[in-house]
């Protein structure tokens, strides 16, 4: 199975909503393009996230996955497209999307190359993240607040 199809598989399974859905045939899917994918595969498992999926640990795998890929290939890459892939997980996927910049926050590495590549960014790829971290900021302000000021000011 090409990558497309795999990804396109993940796409319609992302609910395990079907009798013939199941987590670990998902799970083997992203294992195998974590072992094959390039970092140009980022954006398109972005659009596989969904608040409402019944299984989150799935999402957790898809969050393991994208950073896997990106630190196998070349990192500041790899959260570029994922910095490209952020809008299309909103409004639909908007947890996630936290939940991403989270994982992104607590790793020194990952918060300084992502901080790296934010300036590449359209001013809408800016303006999604920027909302995101606005929101993280006010859920708990001396949680992150280092960290998204920085990453804050790269996005003006």
């Amino acid at each position: 199975m090409i990558l497309n199809e795999k990804i396109n598989l993940l796409y319609k399974m992302r609910f395990l909503e079907n009798e013939g859905d199941n987590i670990e045939l998902f799970e083997n899917i992203l294992n195998k393009l974590s072992l094959v994918g390039t970092n140009d595969i980022i954006p398109d498992l972005c659009t596989i996230f969904e608040d409402e999926v019944s299984e989150p640990s799935v999402d957790d795998y898809l969050i393991e996955t994208i950073f896997y890929i990106a630190k196998r290939n070349d990192l500041g890459e790899g959260l570029y497209k994922l910095a490209l892939g952020i809008p299309k997980m909103l409004p639909h996927a908007e947890f996630w999307a936290e939940r991403i910049h989270r994982t992104l926050l607590n790793s020194k590495d990952l918060v300084a190359s992502y901080g790296k590549v934010l300036d590449k960014l359209e001013s809408s790829n800016k303006q999604a993240i920027k909302e995101i971290l606005l929101l993280i900021n006010d859920d708990d302000p001396d949680l992150f607040s280092e960290e998204i000021h920085s990453l804050l000011e790269k996005l003006s």
